[in-house]
């Protein structure tokens, strides 16, 4: 996880999000934009950072919880062994 402007802040970009769970980033910003009209994370910080094409993409930056809370809603193998530990 990255940190933003605050030290004690630990978050994770959508980009991140997106390489562990292998989903596409598109998916990924989807479900971030229904979790957030849902009320279920806050809106997170957004910023412009290159894809591995060299592309100029926005990404979202995302606290600790809500890391979590996408993360399960994009991967159910990681919710079941969060569940089973």
């Amino acid at each position: 996880m990255k940190q933003l402007m605050n030290p004690e802040v630990l978050t994770m970009s959508s980009l991140e999000i997106c390489e562990l769970v292998g989903s596409r980033h598109d998916n990924v910003r989807k479900a971030i934009e229904r979790l957030v009209e849902r009320g279920t994370i806050q809106h997170p910080a957004m910023q412009a950072v290159k894809n591995s094409q060299g592309q100029t993409v926005t990404s979202y930056l995302i606290g600790k919880r809500d890391s979590f809370v996408v993360v399960a809603q994009m991967s159910p193998e990681f919710t079941a062994a969060l569940v089973d530990r």
